[in-house]
Formats: structure tokens, C-alpha cells, sequence
């Protein structure tokens, strides 16, 4: 309970900050509605490689602190960190260059089609971030520490996110959903990093 509980929050937080972004994107009309949907399927095949360098970092993190090594622990939430952030940079490069031939192959109407180019390209830049957020969690999920990561995503997501939504829908439309997805992306690596970087995961894991 003690680790499952905030993990649960965690997801719930994340559903429900996406149920009220719909709420403000949905009466952009149908050519928004549809940009976005394809837009959040090609950014997905950006961050799919990213969660699975998180489900190793919670193994290789997890095996180290069963074994009481301090300093393998530190090292593979690093080396996993850094590499989702390579892995999903490269992607993201990728998938900017070629979102314009994904999108042709999912609709044809140009439209649609122009419109989620450009509010995709907007997010991608953010890619290197939101990986460090990803692999991070799952770094300090492997070390057994849930609570403040879950705390820290509720605040991003519901703190920034959803605040910023509010506040650019109205004047930018679906480009501003999709600018203040990538400040709260870039926001929520920056204070997983952070995280990373102190100590206090650390003491929590190896306490007793």
C-alpha cells in the first residue's frame, strides 16, 4: 500500500487531467478534435521506447537496492535516465522530419492534416524532458520512492498543465493545448531531474 497507493494517485491524476483538457479542446470543432487524436497517436511512437527504458530502470534500481548497492543504484538511475533522454531526443527529431508523411498516411483531409503537423512540432521539442520525467519515475519507483514523485506529477499535471490550458485555449486554440503540454513536460523533467540528483531517494531506500 505504502508504494501502491501514490502510484495510483499518480495514474488517477493523470486520467483526470486529461478528461478536463478534452473539456476545453472538444469545442475547438471537428478539424481540431481530429489534429489532436493523430497528433497524440504519432507522439506516442515518440515515448513507447522511453517506458520501456523505464521498466528497466525500475528492475536494474530496484535489484540494486535489494542487494544494498548504494552505488549501482545511483549508477544504472543515471545510465537509464540518460539514455531515455538519447533514445527519445532521437525519435523526437525523427518523428518532427516525418509527421507530415504519418499524417498523410492517416487522413486525407489536408486540414486535419496541416493542423496537427504543426501542433505536434510544437510538443516534440520537449521530448528530451519528458523522458527524463518517464525513466526518472521509474528510476525512484524501483528505489521505493512513490510519494513525493506522485506529488511532484500531481502538481505538473494539475499545477501547470491544466492551468496553462486554461489559460491559452481560449486564445490560441488547439496550438495552445499543445503549449502548454510542452511547458508542463519540460517543467515535469526538470523537477525529476532534480529529484534524481539529491540524496533523499537515496536515504529512503537504504533506511533500516
Amino acid at each position: 500500500l505504502k508504494i501502491g497507493v501514490p502510484v495510483g494517485a499518480e495514474q488517477t491524476a493523470w486520467s483526470g487531467a486529461v478528461v478536463v483538457s478534452m473539456r476545453f479542446i472538444a469545442p475547438l470543432g471537428a478539424v481540431s478534435l481530429a489534429a489532436n487524436s493523430f497528433a497524440v497517436t504519432a507522439e506516442s511512437l515518440c515515448y513507447m521506447p522511453g517506458f520501456g527504458i523505464k521498466e528497466a530502470a525500475v528492475t536494474l534500481v530496484g535489484q540494486s537496492v535489494g542487494a544494498r548497492r548504494s552505488d549501482l543504484s545511483k549508477r544504472f538511475a543515471r545510465l537509464t535516465t540518460a539514455s531515455g533522454m538519447i533514445v527519445m531526443t532521437a525519435t523526437g527529431a525523427l518523428m518532427y522530419a516525418i509527421c507530415p508523411a504519418v499524417f498523410a498516411f492517416l487522413t486525407t483531409d489536408e486540414a486535419v492534416r496541416a493542423l496537427a503537423v504543426r501542433v505536434l512540432r510544437i510538443e516534440l521539442f520537449a521530448e528530451p524532458l519528458f523522458a527524463a520525467s518517464i525513466v526518472a519515475s521509474g528510476a525512484l519507483r524501483g528505489a521505493g520512492d512513490t510519494l513525493v514523485p506522485g506529488i511532484m506529477n500531481l502538481v505538473s499535471l494539475w499545477g501547470v498543465r491544466i492551468v496553462l490550458t486554461i489559460l491559452l485555449v481560449p486564445r490560441f486554440g488547439l496550438y495552445g493545448a499543445w503549449i502548454a503540454m510542452g511547458i508542463e513536460l519540460c517543467f515535469r523533467g526538470t523537477i525529476f531531474l532534480a529529484r534524481l540528483a539529491s540524496t533523499k531517494w537515496e536515504k529512503a531506500a537504504y533506511a533500516g
